[in-house]
């Protein structure tokens, strides 16, 4: 009876850990699911050609020195979350002032890096606070619908 009792437990714990893993996977957020808007994009290319083009360029290109933030920008930030782009960015750029520019500002700038890259604006700002559940996919994810 007791090993009955013991198996019954094991088996629920299980199952629930199988639901729990589950979940999470159904609520995995990409960058293509429309993180930011198009508003907050025409913000951030302001705020980059203020502070940012300078070293990367205009068209986000990059020179031989400084890498380009469209292209093979992507592959390099794939597998992170949004917030290891954005802890970048807040915390070393500008290089001549690093860290001058707040939050919602490096928010901004990271849509339009986004935007520059093709991915899909929404209806919902990206939010300076929400980016750890946010993957960096490089590619847009098989069979995933986009969230509107």
């Amino acid at each position: 009876m007791r090993f009955r009792t013991i198996l019954a437990r094991t088996v629920l714990v299980l199952v629930a850990g199988i639901a729990s893993a589950q979940a999470r996977i159904s609520t995995r957020i990409s960058i293509w699911d429309r993180v930011y808007t198009d508003a907050q994009a025409m913000r951030g290319h302001t705020l980059y050609m203020q502070s940012c083009a300078r070293c990367h360029g205009a068209d986000l290109s990059g020179t031989y020195e400084i890498p380009p933030l469209v292209g093979r920008f992507m592959p390099y930030w794939s597998g992170s979350t949004l917030d290891a782009l954005f802890d970048y960015v807040s915390t070393a750029m500008p290089l001549d002032h690093p860290g001058a520019l707040g939050a919602g500002a490096n928010a901004d700038i990271v849509a339009f890096i986004l935007k520059s890259n093709d991915i899909p604006s929404g209806s919902k700002e990206l939010s300076p606070t929400g980016l750890k559940v946010i993957n960096f996919d490089s590619a847009k994810p098989a069979s995933r619908p986009t969230r509107k």
